[in-house]
């Protein structure tokens, strides 16, 4: 070759072995064949154990409360959303949940699955209880796929390290997507979103044909769990305040670090979703005032 792209992806956390992490209709999202694996076990009062409390964990769950399943989800941390979400936005998804009948069990881990003849029967957890469950679904993140790259020696850091133009540490290959990490306002930064995927990917091929322009990130991320459309634009990293609005059904939260404006969760509010991620493009300055005055029309915020 003359120049190489690896855009190997990402590969998902899984129970290790000591935990029952191999045992039989124990799954992982990542794949339409992981799905095509698990559909058969979606039946009315199937019991599932969701481990991991972030989207794709409470993704599954919604889904699986739909079809009328009886699912248990548990998160170690303190609560469901936290590396991702501010608790505002956490609070409105778990009450989503809770009134489709899903049991959410925070600050409670797994400490082992239980089987039988090789397949999983049940789960005890780490506050000592004990469930029996039909088959468990993990959700626990993912990690980039660095193996090809790590194997030809190549720079890693949470990813394959890339500079701003996409190029890694060896010459002729690039990264982009899920599996690279790029310079980020003075750190490394990896983006695991359909977004990140397109958007560096065709940066990356543009530089690898000589246009010589830097990745710059515009986050947006989706959810859609029931009859809620979370929409999300910005990075919240580092926020020390979150500013609500609510007109009518539709919600949003507003994160902001000290007077500046990083990122929007918007519930139900495509207006505000829109106008928070045009604000970030345009790189254009807005107060917590503004945005939690419930008079203003957001729009406005965009004229000037």
């Amino acid at each position: 070759y003359d120049q190489l792209a690896l855009t190997t992806g990402s590969v998902p956390n899984r129970l290790p072995a000591k935990l029952g992490g191999d045992l039989a209709h124990v799954f992982t999202v990542r794949t339409l064949a992981d799905i095509d694996r698990m559909q058969p076990f979606f039946a009315r009062n199937a019991r599932v154990l969701v481990v991991g409390g972030g989207y794709i964990g409470l993704e599954a769950a919604a889904v699986a409360a739909k079809l009328g399943l009886q699912v248990v989800l548990v998160e170690m941390a303190d609560r469901i959303l936290g590396r991702v979400a501010a608790e505002e936005t956490a609070n409105v998804i778990r009450a989503a949940h809770q009134a489709h009948g899903v049991d959410i069990r925070e600050g409670v881990g797994l400490e082992t699955l239980l089987g039988a003849e090789g397949v999983v029967i049940g789960a005890r957890l780490t506050d000592g209880s004990e469930l029996d469950v039909d088959f468990v679904i993990v959700g626990t993140g993912i990690r980039p796929d660095t193996r090809l790259a790590e194997e030809a020696g190549i720079d890693c850091d949470n990813g394959i390290a890339v500079d701003a133009l996409g190029r890694t540490s060896a010459p002729g290959v690039w990264a982009a997507g899920d599996c690279a990490s790029f310079p980020y306002k003075g750190g490394r930064l990896r983006l695991e979103s359909v977004q990140n995927a397109i958007d560096q990917a065709q940066a990356v091929a543009g530089s690898m044909l000589g246009a010589g322009a830097d990745y710059v990130p515009y986050p947006w991320f989706w959810s859609d769990q029931y009859d809620l459309k979370l929409q999300i634009a910005g990075l919240n990293t580092g926020y020390d305040r979150v500013v609500p609005r609510q007109v009518g059904d539709a919600v949003s939260h507003w994160y902001f670090a000290g007077d500046t404006f990083l990122a929007v969760d918007a519930i139900n509010a495509p207006r505000d979703y829109m106008v928070g991620k045009r604000l970030l493009e345009m790189g254009k300055p807005v107060t917590a005032e503004q945005v939690a005055d419930p008079e203003i029309e957001l729009k406005t915020l965009l004229r000037g």
